[in-house]
């Protein structure tokens, strides 16, 4: 388990490193480094992250990373707090 969520994290969460930025990696990097909050933000609650999950098609390929529907399915049931925070 803790492999497998070490695994999804470094495939999906880039560290990605400013000093090598492009003009364009700078226009998109500055806005996500600004807080986003407005009147309406809530977090998200367990049930809104498994109805979304459990809504992705299983048909559908994974992408590069390899992590299918089912993985993220079961991922999600062994750890729903976890899963939610991230």
């Amino acid at each position: 388990m803790t492999e497998t969520l070490k695994f999804m994290l470094e495939q999906l969460i880039s560290e990605g490193n400013a000093e090598d930025d492009t003009v364009r990696h700078k226009n998109v990097r500055r806005p996500t480094e600004q807080p986003v909050e407005t009147t309406d933000d809530k977090e998200f609650t367990q049930d809104d992250v498994r109805q979304i999950i459990e809504g992705f098609n299983p048909s559908k390929a994974p992408g590069p990373n390899g992590i299918t529907s089912e993985i993220l399915i079961l991922v999600f049931k062994g750890i729903p707090k976890t899963v939610t925070s991230i």
